[in-house]
């Protein structure tokens, strides 16, 4: 198992890292667009649909690696005040009550969110007509790495309940 954690955590590690440069062409888009119709009158037609998709995939595929490096937005004013032991006894509990129904459920919503962009090849609406089976199966993916480093991280609190450290 101790081989898993750490396989999940340096994927996510690597990945994590290369997706937060689609910052990037996401700012450069931004940029582009606003020079483009703000100086010279002349909007571009594809350059919304590109910042959602830089954005959602930077959110989506992003959220394995803040997960890993316990980033993500939680309130736990009365949890830090608890005993190491206790706390790691809540991640263990809100692990099976919280995430797994809430991922899992994600997961299974994404899913089917894709298959059936796959299933029709769906294209946006706008004048652009980009596919968006391949945008939509970002979800899935994004959700498939969460969920690895969610069982990553129970795995490493089971470890630190027994004193160990991976």
């Amino acid at each position: 198992m101790k081989k898993f954690v750490r396989a999940v955590d340096v994927f996510n590690e690597f990945f994590g890292k290369n997706m937060a440069l689609l910052i990037l062409p996401l700012v450069f888009v931004v940029v582009y667009e606003v020079i483009a119709r703000k100086i010279f009158h002349s909007p571009t037609v594809w350059a919304f649909e590109v910042t959602v998709w830089l954005y959602g995939a930077h959110f989506m595929l992003g959220a394995a690696y803040t997960h890993l490096h316990d980033r993500h937005v939680r309130i736990d004013i009365l949890s830090q005040k608890l005993p190491e032991k206790v706390q790691i006894w809540l991640s263990v509990i809100t692990f099976w009550l919280l995430f797994v129904p809430f991922v899992g459920g994600l997961s299974y919503a994404a899913v089917s969110y894709a298959a059936h962009s796959w299933a029709s090849w769906e294209h946006s609406w706008s004048a652009w007509k980009p596919p968006l089976y391949l945008y939509k199966t970002v979800m899935p993916v994004g959700l498939l790495l969460l969920f690895l480093q969610g069982a990553a991280n129970f795995v490493r609190d089971i470890y630190r309940l027994k004193g160990e450290e991976i």
